[in-house]
């Protein structure tokens, strides 16, 4: 209770920086940071709390924690305290912030896709591209027909014995299934490169 009081406190005086907003000093850790978030944004976040205006308090505190909680920008705005402070209150409401997330995180994706995209290409023109595509094949069918054949070799051997034995050979009969499951999936794996 105490907490939460102080909290409102802080918000009943006029913020003019990211710090008060957090309600953290100046010279405050980043631990410190981390966790003065973690309680106001509990505190404020939409869905936990009904107060029409907890949406613009919880984008104020989740911006004051994207400068604040990285060094680099926290250097500058340390340094130049004006000209971030002007933009405070220059907050979208949360579904345009929710929209413009799901925008950079939408071409932050295609960024990525892109540039798998041009890893593979440059790998397919490499001249080692042929023997390394033929060297999995080899390897995965290799490992498969291995496993099947210690398979077929350890059920014959128990066909021909009595069935006693496959107690006897029933390690090479899981190293046999293991070997050809794998290989199979090592191969289904690296096919996503060529």
């Amino acid at each position: 209770m105490k907490g939460s009081f102080l909290i409102s406190v802080c918000y009943i005086y006029i913020m003019s920086s990211y710090y008060d907003i957090l309600c953290v000093p100046l010279y405050a850790s980043e631990e410190t940071i981390r966790k003065a978030y973690r309680k106001q944004a509990l505190l404020f976040h939409p869905d936990r709390n009904p107060s029409p205006d907890a949406t613009a308090r919880f984008l104020m505190i989740l911006q004051a924690y994207e400068i604040l909680s990285d060094k680099n920008k926290r250097f500058l705005y340390d340094h130049k305290l004006g000209e971030y402070a002007t933009g405070v209150y220059d907050i979208p409401d949360y579904e345009t912030w929710k929209v413009q997330k799901a925008e950079e995180r939408r071409v932050e994706e295609q960024q990525a896709r892109e540039r798998e995209e041009r890893l593979r290409k440059e790998f397919q023109t490499h001249p080692y591209y042929r023997f390394r595509k033929a060297s999995v094949y080899f390897k995965s069918f290799s490992g498969m027909i291995l496993g099947l054949i210690v398979l077929a070799l350890s059920f014959y051997l128990v066909f021909i014995t009595h069935v006693v034995v496959f107690f006897v050979v029933l390690p090479f009969i899981c190293a046999g299934f293991l070997l050809a499951y794998f290989s199979y999936a090592w191969l289904s794996e690296k096919k996503k490169l060529f």
